[in-house]
């Protein structure tokens, strides 16, 4: 098979994030079964205009240079991995095409901010329908597939494949104790998730002064250069402790030492931070909506909390994990069976299976 991809950034792109990390594995998987994979992304200063990555053809173009790609390669499918907005790869190629879709944030883009860059997040998911009127899709979670189908794409146009958790470095075992820091951790700092984790945090030092819990966050962003004064505001001085640009491998070990993971954003596609927590035997703490219902078995392998709590629910539910041992070592044990379930190289074969089917049935 000859696939292009399509998506805005590659892994060696000073904005790259998980997104970009798990797109460049994936693809690298199916190149190394014998299919020849071209990703053709923006341009990054002083990287080369093409290169070859773990076997994927890695080609950096702010044109247009589909046609041209297809006379060298002769692709059999296209694939464009969506993540904001839109790339439209129906008005750029006549080949199969489908969109590999990892977040919809429709209405809980304006919990984030009232802005005109949500504005246009949600009208472009509004329009995804007529976007992308003949291509297949493939979501992450059944909670995406439920919000594809809330947008108008029909059921049998949509694949779900789940994601894996087998990219973390391997030499990184988990820990027999965990410390006692709760671990928020974002590539994008979202504003009101970061805000609910600081004062989730503040009512759980309040009620436990002598826990001697920290907070640790790892985030990049423009949220980045408000946390200190956020943290100042709580009286939370030394409690809190803040890391940017954080490598995958201090993350990696920051999830195998927390004592739990946090996430407060108000919208998650599947949750990789979550997955890849378990693997280490790491619990999570979510909102009971989103992606975060569909990657956590609430009281199996993680917490919830009613979104319509808010910051009491979720301190209540930070309470709950501290204070109980029993239902922390069991949330424990499960987070990493439950992780050791999600393969990367099955969800590489499970996407072939759909470009497959697409080829045959355009």
């Amino acid at each position: 098979m000859k696939l292009l991809v399509l998506q805005r950034r590659d892994s060696k792109h000073p904005d790259s994030g998980d997104f970009e990390y798990y797109s460049q594995r994936i693809f690298e998987n199916i190149a190394s079964q014998g299919n020849e994979v071209v990703m053709l992304v923006s341009p990054i200063h002083g990287a080369p205009p093409r290169e070859v990555l773990n076997g994927v053809t890695v080609v950096r173009s702010g044109e247009n240079p589909i046609p041209q790609l297809n006379k060298e390669f002769h692709f059999d499918v296209a694939l464009e991995n969506l993540a904001g907005r839109p790339l439209r790869i129906e008005k750029k190629t006549d080949l199969p095409t489908v969109v590999l879709v990892h977040r919809l944030w429709r209405t809980a883009i304006f919990r984030q901010s009232i802005s005109l860059a949500s504005l246009l997040t949600w009208i472009w998911e509004i329009a995804l329908p007529s976007l992308y009127t003949r291509s297949s899709f493939i979501s992450v979670s059944p909670t995406l597939v439920q919000g594809l189908i809330d947008l108008g794409i029909s059921r049998n146009r949509i694949a779900l494949v789940y994601c894996g958790s087998d990219l973390i470095p391997e030499d990184l075992p988990p820990v027999s104790q965990k410390e006692r820091f709760f671990l928020w951790s974002s590539s994008q700092g979202h504003g009101n998730g970061l805000v609910a984790a600081l004062d989730a945090f503040e009512v759980f030092s309040r009620r436990h002064p002598d826990a001697g819990f920290l907070l640790r966050m790892t985030l990049s962003g423009s949220k980045l250069s408000q946390l200190p004064n956020e943290i100042r505001r709580r009286g939370l001085g030394d409690r809190v402790l803040v890391e940017s640009n954080a490598t995958r491998e201090r993350k990696a070990d920051l999830m195998r030492r927390a004592f739990c993971l946090l996430q407060t954003d108000y919208q998650e596609g599947w949750g990789f931070s979550v997955i890849c927590a378990g693997k280490y035997g790491t619990t999570t703490i979510a909102p009971d909506f989103s992606g975060y219902k569909d990657c956590i078995r609430d009281g199996v392998t993680g917490l919830l909390y009613p979104r319509s709590k808010g910051v009491e629910g979720c301190c209540q539910q930070m309470e709950r994990l501290y204070e109980d041992e029993k239902l922390r070592e069991n949330l424990q044990a499960n987070a990493k069976r439950y992780a050791d379930c999600f393969h990367w190289s099955r969800t590489a074969n499970e996407i072939l299976a759909v470009l497959q089917k697409t080829i045959e049935n355009p």
